[in-house]
This record gives C-alpha cells, structure tokens and sequence, in this order.
C-alpha cells in the first residue's frame, strides 16, 4: 500500500472522529439546553423569592420600627404616669400632714376655748346674779314706796 492510500485512511479517520466528536459536542449541547432552562426557571424562581423576601425584610423593618416608636411614646407615658403618681403621693402626705397641722390647731383653739368657756361662763353667772340683785331692788323700792336699804349679804343666792 502506497502512502498516500494511508494518508487518505489516516485523513478518513480524523474527518470520521471530527464527525463523531462534533456529533457528540451537537448532541451534549442538546442535552445540556434543557437543563440549562431548568437552571434558568431556577435563578428565576430564586430572584423571585428573593425579592419576596426583600419585601417581607423591609415590612418587617417598618413594622419593628413603628413598634420601637409606639414602646417608646408608652415608655414616656407610663414614665409621665409614675411621675404623676409619686406627685399624688406627695401631695396625699402633704393634705395628711396639712390636716393634722390643722386638727392639731382645732385642738389647741378648743382647750383654750374650754378655758375662755368657763371664764364667760363664770363672768356670765355673775351677770345674771347682779341683774337678778338689780331686779329685787326695783321690785322692793315698786313694793315699797320708800327707800329701804337691804344689806347685801341678804340679797346673795348663790
């Protein structure tokens, strides 16, 4: 056999593998397109997810922060209430020790009432008797058309 023969059966091998392996590259790229959608469907449905996801963080951050701002008005709030609380305390003990002061003033003024009662009284009763002594002398000088003098010590009914 001549070169040339082996040249043209070396040449009908390569020319025969080239077919083959382009056969083989045509028929992996065929076979790789499907997959290829699928992990194209994939990444779609993933930035998808993604962006519901995104979405659903940022809801969530809103709603938190709205939550800190409404925790924060109620923490001023109940710190507003507790304030006015020990003010209502203070006050309370302050209306007690003001009404103390005050029955204890009450208290004072009566004891010392007591004192100018019985000092009224006794200067009332004295008063009366001298009226009544009064009204005796004018009764026996009606009674009596001349003056007549009555010792004292007659007149007294204590």
């Amino acid at each position: 056999m001549d070169t040339s023969t082996w040249l043209y059966i070396a040449l009908g091998i390569i020319i025969l593998g080239l077919i083959i392996a382009i056969v083989g590259v045509v028929l992996l790229i065929v076979g790789m397109k499907e997959p290829m959608k699928e992990i194209k469907g994939s990444a779609n449905n993933l930035k998808d997810r993604m962006g519901k996801l995104q979405l659903e963080t940022t809801s969530l951050s809103h709603h938190a922060n709205e939550l800190k701002e409404d925790i924060q008005m109620k923490s001023e709030k109940i710190t507003l209430f507790v304030d006015a609380a020990k003010g209502t305390k203070n006050s309370v003990v302050d209306l007690n020790a003001s009404v103390h002061a005050i029955t204890k003033n009450i208290a004072s003024r009566v004891d010392h009432d007591r004192e100018n009662v019985a000092q009224v009284n006794e200067w009332s009763n004295g008063a009366v008797k001298l009226l009544q002594m009064v009204e005796n002398r004018t009764r026996t000088e009606k009674n009596n058309s001349t003056y007549s003098s009555t010792p004292l010590s007659e007149d007294k009914q204590w």
